[in-house]
């Protein structure tokens, strides 16, 4: 018997240890989430080192964003839940908006990463178009276009209710995300191996061939990021989409064995949010940079100093404007 779109165990609370135990994670989750992905955010739009204002770079802000806002909303609003369930005194409005909020970041957070794979799988294989085609400003728009999506395509969850939506976001967005993931970078690496092989035949002493090299070679690096994200991505929501089929299609299931697929689909989902900026910051030197800059306040210092390149001819206006005030007055008391 299917379950979809029921909840057989609505009456029944989540024992006490088990709320504990997901209150403690997603408090964790979002302090991470928060601290990390504010990092990736002001790295792009700061951009310290003047090297991540980049078509590709804002997909990575907007994946940034979405897992931020996971880190200050639905993670807070995700640690409240448990304990208003457990003292049986849950508002059905904050449920709506709770899910709500998750269902609308989760889906910016994936169409964002697959937004990201397709951007790097025409940069590479189609370079000419990439550079002619995709600009920032281009790029900022599709983010937003994302978002746009994100929040019409969540709506539907007040139309089918909380599990048939997850079930359709789990055969749509999900499944759809690791389709372009995986095809992609299997895109990607065959097309680098294969430059790299004709690059390494040709004219090796050349400095454009060298050229050539090192830039495959960034691409490289990329594409490996990339191909770390899609593990995590894996990793996190493989296990979610399962503990969404129990939940919906697991009839002779214990009430217990639900709740706990319940809270531990929402935490791996949680915890995806809160280990891209950590794969960027491992992976990527520019990014590194730019978080250390951020961190050391290089970025403030050097506006600090720009500033203060600024002062001397300021003073000088206010000093000649002060004297001027000076002389009137002198002039309107001889009068």
């Amino acid at each position: 018997m299917s379950l979809l779109n029921k909840y057989p165990c609505v009456n029944i609370t989540a024992p006490g240890y088990l709320s504990f135990s997901t209150v403690s994670f997603t408090i964790l989750s979002a302090a991470v989430a928060t601290g990390g992905n504010l990092l990736v955010v002001l790295a792009v739009f700061l951009d310290p080192n003047k090297n991540l204002r980049s078509p590709s770079n804002y997909f990575v802000a907007s994946l940034g964003f979405a897992d931020l806002l996971v880190g200050l909303l639905a993670c807070p609003m995700s640690a409240v839940y448990p304990i208003t369930e457990g003292l049986k005194q849950t508002n059905s409005l904050y449920r709506v908006w709770m899910h709500m909020i998750y269902f609308v970041t989760c889906t910016a957070s994936l169409l964002s990463l697959t937004a990201l794979a397709l951007d790097r799988y025409v940069a590479i294989a189609y370079p000419l178009v990439y550079r002619t085609k995709l600009s920032p400003l281009r790029a900022f728009l599709v983010s937003v276009l994302l978002w746009t999506a994100s929040v019409l395509v969540s709506q539907i969850y007040l139309i089918v209710g909380d599990n048939k939506f997850r079930f359709v976001f789990a055969n749509t967005a999900i499944a759809v995300t690791f389709a372009v993931l995986t095809f992609t970078n299997v895109k990607i690496c065959k097309y680098l191996r294969c430059q790299i092989h004709t690059w390494s035949n040709w004219l090796n002493n050349t400095r454009g061939n060298l050229v050539m090299k090192q830039a495959l070679q960034r691409e490289r690096k990329t594409t490996k990021t990339l191909s770390v994200a899609l593990g995590l991505f894996l990793a996190c929501y493989l296990p979610s989409c399962v503990c969404i089929y129990i939940i919906n299609f697991c009839s002779t299931c214990e009430c217990l064995f639900i709740i706990w697929a319940r809270n531990i689909q929402w935490m791996l989902v949680l915890a995806n949010s809160s280990v891209n900026p950590f794969v960027y910051a491992w992976k990527l030197r520019n990014f590194r940079k730019a978080f250390k800059s951020i961190l050391t306040c290089r970025a403030c210092g050097r506006r600090q100093r720009s500033i203060s390149a600024k002062l001397p001819l300021t003073s000088r206006f206010i000093t000649n404007f002060s004297s001027n005030n000076h002389v009137l007055r002198e002039i309107q008391s001889m009068r």
